[in-house]
């Protein structure tokens, strides 16, 4: 994560290099190596396990 507070400004998303970056409760930015960026929320989908039997994470 790029800031500790989970919190990202305007000025910081500008500013950010490659990498997921979290904002808090489970939205994040994504900033590709080319620069191009994108959000995702991710989520918990509730009841469904995965393999090993832990809750079934899904990014939108």
């Amino acid at each position: 994560m790029a800031y500790s507070t989970g919190r990202l400004t305007r000025k910081l998303v500008h500013s950010l290099g490659p990498g997921r970056h979290g904002d808090g409760n489970g939205l994040y930015l994504i900033v590709d190596p080319s620069g191009a960026r994108r959000w995702i929320v991710r989520v918990t989908v509730k009841g469904q396990r995965n393999r090993m039997g832990k809750p079934l994470r899904t990014d939108f």
